[in-house]
């Protein structure tokens, strides 16, 4: 291809980092990166005018200015340097803030060897954190260290024999920045850039002392709080549930109590005006959606002015959060993949929330209750296939603290997809999106059908949860619109009828006529298209109960006559 060519040759200009710059002023941070397919944030930053920026972002988007194309985060046919090589020739600053401990401990990620199981890391430094807190030096043996550690390998690592997989992670930890290893023969081989990692039989040859790095015990000796904190962060995510006699045998229990996820920031409840700010005091992923802070738990962030139709279950504070991908079916893969794993271990995360008119707010911790697949368009007002996950407000990682509502959803999550996009087609909800020739009586006879077998199988369940209870059917929501014909349905309606939104779709809001708290079956018969004002007037108006008497009647009349001959 043209573009890789010039890559080659030297690919972008100072004029076109310029460019990129100003573009990425203009659209802001979130939709810069989502625009051009920069998901995760370089950890080398571009400054310029006392501002920060992705250097690999505005490299690629330069080269769309200097050579015609802009370059995804993969195509970079010099590897992760070659931005940076780039920037730096044409005289910008790049930065990498140092990471602290507490970012360094948040970004150990779960390896893929299947001798080094994902939890092996985490547990050696869960344990050089309690051996600093009792007193004892900060550089131990390899024999002694092994000696030690096995034991926590075979209870908590899932390990059978510790003692031969203890030399992994009391290597591999010093790729993390997290361990010191004295030299060994290995380590000073001549020509070698980066040293090898000591084998078994070095280690029990050559017995080295290892341990945490110096700053890094010092700073757990006089920041126990900080200790704290880290401690609680692995254990949310490689040791949740805590299992019993953890914090004993780890040397924690000084230092954590029961209450061990207390230890976390933030604090429910802070506020930052942008995203960028959260970044800044937390760190982390600059993700538009789905991302981890800098202590490597995941987050979920809403934006009510975003490109993502999030929103709450009827008549409940719990969230309907639409999945990762902006354009295009949504896969399992990313954000997605990561709320699909916290819902199979009920893991829970941190959700952010931006209202219209204020800042992020850390809002609540939510645990994954459901995942759906739903019809939803895409930023390029595409019709697409996209997930919806039912996430549950908890007061705190602490299981206990969790409303009995909650467990009773777990209960019944049997991780089971439920696809609602067999159950009804865009066409539907959207004339123009119909690319059938079927009859709207038989549309809604269809749609009703499915509406009609939810509601029996909600009615058989034993114990119904609280998704059961508010996820609304789609099926039959898209059979009352389909019915009322972008009209709305109250005879009466004093208001504006066929109105239109800016997208041009009817301002129509689908209810029920008997809520569905109070009992109120899901189906179109007992559901009716209202404008917002005719909505208003039936949810707050002072003539709200003969309001209410007169749509029940006309429900059921407009499902009649839409089942027996809906040009009637």
């Amino acid at each position: 291809m043209l573009y890789r060519s010039l890559m080659e040759i030297g690919g972008i200009t100072r004029s076109g980092i310029l460019q990129a710059i100003a573009e990425h002023d203009r659209l802001g941070e979130e939709l810069f990166r989502t625009t051009y397919g920069y998901r995760a944030v370089s950890p080398h930053l571009l400054v310029h005018e006392g501002r920060h920026y992705d250097s690999k972002a505005i490299a690629g988007v330069a080269h769309l200015f200097d050579c015609g194309e802009a370059l995804k985060q993969g195509q970079f046919s010099g590897g992760p340097t070659q931005a940076l090589n780039w920037l730096e020739r044409e005289g910008f600053v790049l930065s990498e803030p140092p990471k602290t401990f507490l970012r360094r401990v948040g970004s150990l990620r779960p390896t893929t060897r299947k001798n080094e199981p994902a939890s092996h890391r985490p547990l050696l430094v869960l344990w050089a954190i309690g051996q600093a807190l009792a007193g004892a030096p900060r550089e131990r043996s390899w024999t002694e260290t092994r000696a030690a550690f096995t034991p926590l390998l075979e209870k908590y690592g899932e390990v059978q024999k510790g003692a031969q997989a203890a030399h992994v992670p009391f290597t591999a930890l010093v790729g993390d920045d997290l361990w010191e290893i004295e030299p060994t023969e290995r380590h000073e081989e001549a020509g070698r850039s980066k040293p090898r990692r000591p084998t078994l039989d070095v280690l029990d040859r050559l017995n080295p002392r290892a341990g945490l790095p110096e700053a890094d015990h010092q700073l757990i000796l006089a920041q126990p709080e900080v200790a704290a904190e880290a401690a609680a962060g692995l254990i949310l995510r490689y040791f949740y549930p805590l299992p019993k006699e953890f914090l004993e045998d780890l040397g924690l229990h000084g230092l954590l109590t029961i209450r061990w996820a207390d230890s976390l920031r933030p604090l429910i409840g802070e506020k930052f005006e942008k995203r960028e700010a959260i970044w800044h005091s937390y760190g982390g992923q600059r993700m538009a959606g789905i991302g981890s802070l800098g202590d490597g738990i995941l987050s979920t962030f809403s934006k009510d002015k975003g490109p993502y139709a999030d929103g709450r279950l009827v008549d409940s504070d719990w969230i309907a959060y639409v999945g990762d991908g902006l354009k295009g079916d949504q896969r399992l893969v990313d954000g997605n993949k990561a709320l699909a794993e916290h819902q199979t271990a009920q893991r829970p995360l941190r959700y952010w929330h931006k209202p219209l008119e204020g800042d992020f707010s850390f809002e609540t911790w939510v645990v994954v209750v459901q995942r759906r697949l739903r019809w939803g368009q895409g930023t390029d007002k595409e019709w697409r296939r996209e997930f919806v996950w039912i996430l549950a407000p908890v007061p705190s990682p602490l299981r206990a603290t969790w409303p009995h509502e909650v467990e009773e959803a777990l209960a019944n999550d049997t991780g089971e997809l439920y696809d609602e996009t067999t159950e009804y087609q865009p066409g539907d909800v959207d004339s123009t999106a119909r690319r059938t020739t079927e009859s709207d009586a038989d549309a809604y006879r269809r749609l009703t059908n499915a509406a009609e077998s939810h509601s029996a199988q909600r009615k058989e369940a034993k114990r119904p949860s609280k998704v059961d209870r508010h996820v609304r059917s789609t099926s039959a929501r898209a059979a009352v619109i389909r019915r009322s014909g972008g009209r709305c349905e109250n005879p009466r309606c004093a208001g504006h009828p066929t109105e239109l939104t800016t997208a041009g779709e009817p301002i129509l809001q689908v209810d029920h006529v008997l809520d569905l708290s109070k009992g109120g079956p899901d189906v179109p018969s007992n559901m009716i298209a209202l404008c917002p004002n005719c909505h208003a007037l039936k949810t707050y108006g002072q003539h709200q109960g003969k309001l209410r008497r007169e749509l029940e009647k006309t429900a059921r009349l407009l499902h009649s006559m839409a089942l027996d001959d809906p040009a009637s």
